[in-house]
């Protein structure tokens, strides 16, 4: 697989990321002008456990179900292809149902056990039967992606986000007049609504495809791996991916678990403890994910390729490969760490209005796009040469660093700025950890000059020439929003002609990144 197709496979998964994405950020952003602070932290508070129980079935079988396909496709053996299929259907739906029964009967001990408003009942309630069918989706995204048709993933990732949009939005509307957790559960049940429409779509697409598709077996049947057999390899290849995932997530769990309660014990109210958490993970949270899909679709994409040269036992090309990949991947996570945290207020207000708190948080965490991104992708470069466990190591050592440092610093002066810091600092110390492993296992090192120098080059002179552009713009036309778009736009077009003269060719032209 050349530089160029990875890149390309990297873009196709990134334009649907971000659509999805985009549709998910404009969902939180009626929700919070209707439920305001506190109702997004109402809102947000059980999100961190709900995203690390479905992490179970969202990330590892997904993988395991679409390279076992993809092997029994690429001989022709369509009839296994559909018992593995099957079989890991059947795996996942067991696993959506015991998790949202799970959460829909142990509501009240959450809240009790975690310290939560008693409002949060509603918004656990509207998430709970979400998984259910969340799982039912991994099951048949696996099996499509096995095929290498990537548009049904694309169209049920778009539907999903636009059911949980519109009437995620539009039942918290309606259920406003009875309170603010009433809302905030009925804007919950939007995941679930959405996960429902997305499960229609792929269950159609499926229906569609197998009625064309010919059933044939070059196998003897005495040779079909059974189901046993095909459990036993689902979990082999998903267990530590699931983990890894698992861990990211807990990220965001721990400061479920703690800032609130931290946060009271050093002299907030319960209610500027929740205000404090809705504007972290409503806001902040929100706006840091959008760039985060890029470094995602990148990851996914150099998986395979570096498979692929790690295979052929071809060094040069798959450290030719792993370069371009975190060239690429600091050339998008820099300038957005940067933009977001320069016009950090300023984003907010532009989509949340005039005067909405959250942009001193923004203003930290964009930092975080940067290690977040690149710990991502040297994540996938180390899957791509099978080296799936260390990976995981290196994220229980980041999950214990943030602990220590967010406990650490929020109750100090600092308060949910402290969190923020100790999520960083644990990013980072994955990043650096991943970075030494690559260095070790395939001699990697990083020509400065194109890897950082430039980026870095194109990253600051866009930054000034954003600085320039807005306060100009804010001068001239006295609206804060349009200034805010203006400057945006100027620094994308700038960064995006800057760093293709300076750097980019090096990419298309497929020239080599790294020395030795």
């Amino acid at each position: 697989m050349s530089n160029k197709k990875f890149i390309k496979g990297a873009f196709i998964l990134a334009i649907a990321g971000l659509t999805a994405k985009f549709l998910g950020m404009f969902f939180k952003i009626p929700l919070q002008r209707l439920i305001h602070d506190e109702g997004m932290g109402i809102f947000g508070l059980p999100y961190p456990i709900y995203t690390v129980l479905l992490t179970i079935s969202i990330i590892g079988f997904p993988a395991a179900i679409s390279k076992l396909i993809s092997e029994k496709i690429a001989v022709g053996n369509t009839m296994a292809a559909n018992k593995i299929f099957r079989v890991s259907f059947f795996m996942l739906l067991g696993i959506g149902l015991f998790t949202s029964l799970f959460f829909y009967l142990n509501a009240n001990r959450i809240i009790n056990l975690l310290n939560w408003p008693q409002e949060t009942y509603y918004s656990i309630i509207g998430l709970s039967f979400a998984p259910f069918f969340v799982a039912i989706m991994s099951a048949f995204r696996g099996y499509f992606q096995g095929l290498q048709l990537m548009t049904p993933t694309a169209i049920s990732q778009i539907v999903e986000q636009m059911g949980r949009v519109f009437i995620g939005v539009g039942l918290a509307y309606f259920y406003i007049s009875k309170g603010t957790g009433y809302a905030a559960g009925a804007a919950s049940f939007g995941a679930t609504i959405g996960a429902f429409l997305g499960t229609i779509v792929l269950l159609g697409y499926y229906l569609k495809y197998k009625s064309r598709t010919p059933f044939t077996n070059i196998e003897n049947k005495t040779k079909q791996d059974s189901t046993y057999t095909i459990i036993k390899k689902i979990l082999w290849i998903a267990f530590p991916i699931t983990i890894g995932a698992i861990l990211s997530s807990v990220m965001g769990l721990i400061d479920s678990i703690i800032v609130h309660s931290s946060l009271i014990g050093s002299g907030y109210t319960a209610e500027g403890a929740t205000i404090l958490y809705g504007r972290l993970t409503g806001k902040a949270v929100t706006l840091m994910n959008v760039p985060l899909t890029l470094s995602m679709a990148m990851a996914a994409s150099l998986v395979p390729a570096i498979s692929e040269s790690f295979s052929k036992r071809n060094f040069n090309e798959l450290r030719e490969k792993a370069t371009v990949g975190i060239k690429i991947t600091i050339m998008m996570a820099l300038p957005a760490a940067i933009g977001l945290s320069l016009l950090s207020h300023e984003i907010i207000h532009l989509l949340w209005g005039k005067g909405e708190a959250g942009g001193d948080i923004l203003r930290i965490l964009a930092f975080n796009v940067l290690f977040i991104s690149i710990a991502q992708t040297m994540t996938s470069i180390l899957q791509g040469i099978g080296n799936v466990y260390i990976p995981v190591r290196n994220l229980v050592i980041g999950v214990i660093v943030k602990l220590i440092i967010s406990h650490l610093l929020l109750s100090t002066y600092l308060n949910i700025i402290g969190t923020v810091i100790g999520t960083m600092a644990g990013y980072m110390v994955i990043m650096l950890l991943n970075y030494y492993e690559l260095k070790r296992l395939i001699e990697l090192r990083i020509e400065f000059k194109e890897t950082i120098i430039k980026p870095i080059f194109a990253t600051t002179t866009m930054a000034l020439l954003v600085f320039i552009a807005f306060k100009l713009s804010l001068y001239y036309i006295k609206v804060e929003s349009i200034a805010t778009l203006i400057s945006i736009v100027i620094g994308i077009a700038y960064y995006a002609i800057l760093i293709y003269l300076i750097g980019g060719k090096y990419i298309t032209k497929g020239k080599s990144l790294f020395y030795k």
